[in-house]
């Protein structure tokens, strides 16, 4: 496909473009919405030849982007809400708009760092916002979270010292929960951080966590109440990329990659 046509946009600071996501893409609002270059760290200078081919490699991923994203922004809602409001989460999921795309110049492995802003009927004061590297999730919290440089320049930096790159990502254990009226996922983070679901027939509970690696092959963490566990694991590729513990993590043995 083209790129996109982009204009200095002074009000905004930043190149900007016009895009429409299609149809039938999460959180797709009507009409096209506005796509920001660099809004922070970079001069006024038209886009290069490299910098329009990461534009374009995130216009053409963006549908996909989203859908790596859903579950994590599910969970943030959840985690966010009062017990009695926790039916609501699911209504929010729904309700959430893609408002702007920002793509950073920042990158890692010649992958670009995308924000993604959301309209957001619960907090419209903060807003939502979600940091993505390729289908990976950054970060996710207010509006800011989507286009702040920092926040990218510092994942594109980490050694990830002490982490197995193999296990960052959301993980789910539905694809092995065969009749099995309840299902986990987790969620784990270059920046040491994650989450964790559990979701049965008496409602959805999530638990946020950080994590490391003290050797190969065992997966360390601590919720956010403080208790630490340690799980021996292997992760396998074929015929999907799945993750298989001795002891349970968030009540599943098995996981399957999916973002």
């Amino acid at each position: 496909m083209n790129g996109p046509d982009f204009w200095r946009d002074e009000d905004a600071y930043a190149w900007t473009a016009r895009i429409t996501l299609p149809p039938g893409t999460w959180a797709a609002a009507p009409g096209p919405l506005p796509l920001y270059y660099a809004p922070e760290g970079r001069e006024d200078h038209p886009l290069d030849e490299a910098e329009l081919a990461s534009a374009t490699w995130a216009v053409e991923n963006l549908p996909t982007l989203l859908t790596a994203a859903r579950r994590t922004i599910h969970a943030h809602a959840v985690r966010a809400l009062e017990p009695q409001d926790l039916a609501t989460a699911s209504a929010l999921d729904d309700a959430v708009r893609v408002a702007a795309v920002y793509v950073h110049q920042a990158s890692r492995d010649r992958v670009p760092y995308v924000g993604v802003e959301f309209s957001c009927p619960r907090d419209e004061e903060h807003g939502l916002g979600v940091l993505l590297h390729g289908t990976r999730v950054v970060d996710v919290g207010g509006a800011d979270t989507a286009f702040l440089l920092w926040i990218a320049e510092r994942d594109a930096s980490n050694p990830r010292t002490g982490l197995d790159e193999a296990l960052l990502g959301h993980w789910d254990s539905s694809p092995f929960e065969y009749g099995v009226m309840e299902a986990s996922e987790f969620e784990l983070r270059a920046d040491g951080t994650g989450w964790s679901l559990l979701a049965n027939l008496g409602g959805e509970y999530v638990t946020r966590l950080t994590w490391r690696c003290p050797e190969a092959g065992v997966l360390e963490l601590r919720d956010e109440d403080g208790p630490v566990s340690r799980h021996p694991y292997v992760v396998t590729t074929a015929p999907v990329t799945s993750v298989t513990f001795e002891e349970p993590v968030a009540f599943g043995h098995q996981y399957a990659k999916s973002g």
